[in-house]
């Protein structure tokens, strides 16, 4: 589980490197796709518009407009327990929700602050949390230095039933209005 840890830092480490890129999303945005389950919304929190769509284990999630839902994880593109909610003119903009277990959720945490701590690259990394609803979000937040400017970068969890959810953001601040509608919205199955 530590070389999982290692291995999502590191990709959101890359990620990061690469945002600001100015190469667009190749991908079609498609809602209502195969597992996607696609309904207009208006997210009451932050007056946002959107849509209400659903992957595998999540039964509701809002992605606001100009943004996307995208099934699986990195290495599985089926994976139920994963998904991407991401810009839809640019994937390095994005939301990653996992499930997982407490424990894990609160080493993948401790991992993203160890591994991030001595970084040039990283300012103003503070704990943070954030109550949506019924829920705390809790987790770390710092700033990434790239080439365009400093862009936010969350890594946050919250327990939803029996089962805890992880989330890692990037270009996304731990309490904007976009972050608090989707993290409000979130429903499992």
């Amino acid at each position: 589980m530590k070389k999982i840890a290692w291995i999502l830092a590191a990709i959101l480490a890359l990620s990061l490197c690469l945002m600001g890129c100015d190469k667009k999303d190749d991908v079609t945005e498609n809602p209502g796709s195969a597992g996607n389950a696609v309904q207009t919304t208006e997210a009451p929190a932050a007056k946002l518009t959107g849509t209400t769509e659903s992957w595998g284990a999540y039964a509701e999630v809002f992605v606001p407009d100009g943004m996307k839902l995208t099934g699986g994880s990195q290495i599985d593109k089926e994976d139920q327990n994963s998904m991407w909610v991401q810009k839809s003119d640019n994937a390095l903009n994005y939301f990653l929700f996992v499930i997982s277990t407490e424990e894990q959720c609160q080493k993948d945490v401790a991992a993203t602050k160890e591994y991030n701590k001595d970084s040039d690259k990283v300012t103003e990394m503070k704990d943070v949390s954030v109550q949506t609803g019924a829920y705390t979000w809790t987790g770390v937040s710092y700033l990434y230095e790239t080439y365009s400017g400093p862009s936010p970068v969350v890594q946050m969890y919250a327990v939803i039933g029996d089962k805890a959810v992880n989330v890692r953001m990037a270009g996304f601040a731990y309490d904007s209005d976009v972050t608090k509608a989707i993290l409000e919205s979130l429903k499992l199955n």
